[in-house]
């Protein structure tokens, strides 16, 4: 197998993996929050929040699933490799901590870019309905997913570098 090929198969199953994330995890607690708005302008922009989270997460599902080669290019993941060839039968061992750094890093912006954008949200809607609910670790939890997004966005970018210290 081709490292490009291994890695075109890993982006679209972790573009399968956000999409049903935001479906069973973002959507309904944000129609949860449809509870807390006061008037139908609140309502309103509510849902034009969802929709927007809605739509934007179909953008990256399609791109992800039409488009891997662009990200591959984009973050250079099939460079690095002693091999152009992924054998399956004969990893060393930077092989496989350089991929469970892609791996690692990948879950890490997959599973906190929506809590991010989520947590912004909550501030945002805090700010300007007074019945909205006060969450005191809303600002912790957002700084710790906003630091669990760069982590991640590091581990990728900085995999060979990594992978290398690592394997000493």
């Amino acid at each position: 197998m081709l490292n490009r090929d291994f890695f075109r198969i890993l982006i679209k199953i972790i573009g399968l993996y956000f999409f049903i994330q935001i479906i069973f995890g973002v959507i309904p607690s944000q129609i949860s929050v449809l509870g807390f708005d006061s008037d139908l302008s609140q309502k309103i922009g509510t849902l034009i929040y969802i929709l927007i989270i809605v739509l934007f997460s179909i953008a990256i599902l399609y791109f992800l699933i039409r488009f891997p080669d662009r990200i591959i290019d984009l973050f250079k993941l099939d460079k690095g490799f002693e091999n152009n060839r992924i054998p399956v039968n004969n990893f060393n061992s930077k092989n496989i901590v350089t991929l469970a750094l892609v791996i690692i890093g990948g879950f890490l912006i997959l599973e906190n870019l929506t809590s991010v954008i989520s947590y912004l949200y909550y501030d945002l809607k805090r700010d300007f309905n007074p019945l909205f609910p006060r969450d005191p670790n809303n600002t912790l939890n957002l700084v710790l997913a906003a630091f669990n997004l760069i982590l991640g966005c590091l581990l990728i970018v900085f995999r060979k570098s990594i992978s290398v210290y690592l394997d000493k």
